[in-house]
């Protein structure tokens, strides 16, 4: 068994990814971590990836309820990380968003108003990539049937991300808690 996880990896790892019709080859060195729902070790991992990051922490979410992860980037902006968020708009009138909590700390939070739904859910942290189908909710965690996978050293790929990140971001207006 230990076998066949080996060579799964090694072939991930070998692979391209094609992204805005350019490809991103994952350098030697670098791993995937890879997370299902149903462990309910995700949410954690997340926080873990922000909890190590060193300079900058880029997020594009749909539906942000998660206070683990909120707090784990509260605590990234304060340790003086650049963070900075991109929400759908269902965040301005969602119940449970963890948007104004994180504009009350000074991260710096925007709106994707755009389109039908902004659905990306994805993390860059430095060099490390996240993404799944799981929202950053306590939900995707732990109800729901879900995957995320952390790409660690993989400039390329946080490359590519990081520009789709700043594509949305100009295309935002900044939160307000008032609006």
């Amino acid at each position: 068994m230990h076998y066949f996880f080996k060579n799964a990896l090694f072939f991930l790892l070998s692979i391209s990814i094609t992204a805005h019709a350019e490809t991103v080859t994952l350098p030697e060195g670098a791993s995937v971590q890879t997370c299902f729902s149903y462990t309910r070790q995700c949410e954690a991992q997340i926080v873990q990836l922000i909890a190590h990051a060193k300079k900058r922490i880029l997020l594009a979410g749909y539906s942000f309820t998660s206070n683990e992860i909120a707090k784990a980037l509260k605590n990234a902006h304060a340790r003086g990380i650049k963070v900075q968020l991109v929400l759908d708009k269902s965040n301005l009138t969602g119940k449970y968003s963890r948007a104004t909590y994180l504009a009350n700390a000074g991260v710096d939070v925007r709106i994707n108003g755009r389109y039908a739904i902004m659905h990306h859910k994805f993390i860059v942290a430095d060099q490390s990539v996240g993404f799944g189908s799981m929202n950053f909710t306590r939900a995707g965690d732990r109800k729901n049937a879900e995957n995320f996978n952390i790409f660690h050293h993989a400039p390329n790929l946080a490359h590519v991300y990081e520009q789709e990140f700043i594509r949305l971001y100009e295309e935002s207006r900044p939160y307000s808690p008032a609006l």
